[in-house]
């Protein structure tokens, strides 16, 4: 097992910790006594899951450390660490988050939920398809992310500004992707790889 396939894997187990952590400090506050222990706690373990992404991402390309358990898991630990936030953090009552707004959050969650479905159907038709992210889902994962980290630092006036974005990439990206999905079930009966781009 290859190390960038290690620091996807602890990119798991942080997700249900970080979890944890945020219903954790929320008891506190709802006792009376708010410990932002647990708060900093869970921003630490966020933070340190996300640079993990970028730690693991850069071991496998330049240090050649691909596998097919790690091109498996990563896109599951992102998407996991992703969805356990939107959900703690903006589905679930807590008495000292702003949540973010819940047109926000159906749309991110949404957008996950299609392309996961566009992607099972186009492996149905098609034998072999080569993802690659688009940069508008790449910006969409980066203001998601801002808007989490404005939740977590209680920095309310930002979250909306972070949410607008990245909830206008995350349509954007599902529109070229679906595009793209499209073109090539209208192209079907290709054996080769085909290139679906997308986030």
């Amino acid at each position: 097992m290859t190390w960038a396939t290690r620091i996807t894997i602890l990119r798991l187990i942080l997700v249900p910790v970080f979890v944890t952590l945020i219903i954790t400090y929320d008891d506190t506050t709802f006792q009376g006594r708010p410990d932002e222990f647990w708060r900093y706690a869970a921003i630490a373990v966020f933070i340190i899951a996300s640079v993990s992404d970028a730690v693991d991402g850069y071991l496998a390309r330049h240090w050649n450390q691909r596998s097919a358990l790690g091109a498996l898991l990563d896109p599951i630990a992102d998407k996991l660490l992703l969805l356990a936030a939107l959900v703690t953090l903006g589905l679930v009552p807590l008495e000292h988050f702003r949540s973010f707004p819940i047109w926000f959050t159906a749309i991110i969650i949404s957008r996950d939920a299609f392309l996961l479905g566009g992607y099972f159907i186009l492996r149905h038709f098609i034998d072999q398809i080569e993802i690659k992210p688009h940069w508008t889902g790449k910006l969409s994962t980066f203001f998601t992310f801002l808007a989490i980290g404005a939740v977590l630092f209680k920095w309310g006036p930002w979250i909306r500004w972070f949410c607008l974005p990245g909830a206008a990439f995350a349509l954007v990206c599902t529109v070229i992707y679906v595009r793209q999905g499209l073109a090539l079930l209208s192209h079907g009966g290709h054996t080769g790889a085909q290139t679906v781009s997308g986030k």
